[in-house]
């Protein structure tokens, strides 16, 4: 990112003007709270990591969105390895008398049960679908996922013709 501005100043601007799309998607790529949340830090690093390396060949936006797909599925495959290890069970019940509270994250039941459905679809259908969602042309999507505009089109009108089919009757 050639600019002016220190790395720290350029981080800053992008974070506010990004952090809750990067959080959306990390939001569509996984369902545990946790996992949203270390998933999020981790593509914050990466951006700060290569924010230098930002060329301006694209729209920073989808720069910022291809690092935080590129990280969910780096993530992904990094955590799958661990869960394939075998844990040990631990009782964790006396390790606090209260429940955890539930968020807050989820304003509307429709929009959960949305996100749901959404958490059903295969990895890169997710990923399309958060994308469409955060109203990404199907150029920035093919660009961001990798695939041609038309083929876009195509994955969109699948997705939402399982999503009905996922969608509980109201």
């Amino acid at each position: 990112m050639k600019s002016n501005q220190s790395k720290s100043d350029q981080f800053k601007s992008l974070y506010k003007n990004h952090k809750d799309k990067i959080y959306r998607l990390c939001y569509g790529y996984l369902h545990d709270k946790a996992e949203i949340d270390d998933l999020f830090q981790q593509v914050l690093l990466n951006i700060w990591e290569n924010i230098e390396s930002f060329r301006g060949e694209a729209q920073l936006s989808t720069w910022v969105y291809r690092v935080t797909v590129n990280t969910a599925i780096m993530y992904s495959k990094k955590h799958r390895k661990l869960r394939d290890v075998e844990r040990p069970e631990v009782d964790f019940s006396l390790a606090s008398d209260q429940e955890p509270e539930e968020p807050d994250s989820d304003p509307l039941p429709a929009l959960r049960v949305l996100h749901e459905c959404i958490h059903k679809l295969e990895k890169q259908d997710r990923i399309i679908i958060s994308l469409y969602l955060e109203d990404l042309s199907y150029a920035e999507i093919a660009k961001v996922v990798g695939i041609s505009v038309n083929y876009v089109g195509v994955k969109i009108n699948r997705i939402k013709n399982e999503l009905q089919q996922l969608m509980p009757e109201q």
